[in-house]
């Protein structure tokens, strides 16, 4: 996550439009994995990305830095999230509340896995058949877990950023946070073994096919 310059955030509320080309180049990768985590759709996506620049520029100078300006852009995001999910008829309930005496006592050993991004397999997301397969599984999460992970994962934000775009508690974020990860887990074993399936089915036909390409080569050979 690029957090702008104090420099940069004055010299943009103050209209100055390189400063706002740079702050706009420096989030949009964040605004749009945020919009394509609620949204799935990635022309929905890119439309939501500039509709949320165009709103930021007319309520920039409202930002008071109370707050991160990361974690007030996202907020801002999230929210215009909501009101298209909200126009095309669809329920809205992207944060529900987890309250309960059982996530209210967190595992000391699991939040400081959690914490530890580098031992995380999903911080090791350089090959590309990975990524590919994490994002579809991520896909296949209610938009909580989804938008929660997109948001600790992808966008590098703590827990407390998160509780706070989210307008959730903090134990309800790690919880989250927890939760996505052992479905993420689930749904990712299911892919491996889906792989791992129709490869031992592929191999069988590959090599059976090897006899008669051979025969082909060879009959040609003996024709010239």
């Amino acid at each position: 996550m690029a957090e702008p310059t104090a420099d940069c955030l004055q010299r943009a509320q103050a209209g100055d439009p390189q400063a706002l080309t740079e702050l706009i180049m420096g989030q949009q990768h964040y605004v749009y994995s945020i919009a394509m985590s609620v949204l799935h759709n990635p022309d929905d996506a890119a439309d939501l990305t500039q509709e949320a620049f165009i709103r930021l520029m007319r309520v920039l100078p409202q930002y008071s830095g109370e707050s991160r300006f990361t974690t007030w852009l996202y907020r801002l995001v999230v929210n215009l999230c909501r009101d298209e999910l909200r126009r095309r008829g669809r329920q809205v309930q992207l944060a529900p509340i987890i309250e309960d005496d059982a996530e209210q006592a967190v595992n000391p050993v699991d939040m400081i896995a959690d914490d530890d991004r580098a031992a995380d397999p999903l911080r090791a997301l350089g090959d590309n058949e990975l990524r590919v397969a994490v994002r579809r599984a991520l896909g296949q999460l209610e938009e909580h877990y989804r938008l929660s992970l997109t948001l600790y994962y992808f966008d590098d934000l703590k827990y407390t950023d998160i509780a706070e775009i989210l307008d959730v508690p903090l134990n309800t974020v790690k919880s989250y946070i927890r939760r996505g990860k052992e479905r993420l887990a689930t749904l990712l074993d299911e892919y491996n073994e889906s792989s791992s399936t129709h490869e031992r089915v592929a191999a069988p036909a590959v090599a059976s096919s090897r006899p008669a390409n051979i025969q082909q080569r060879f009959a040609f050979g003996a024709a010239r």
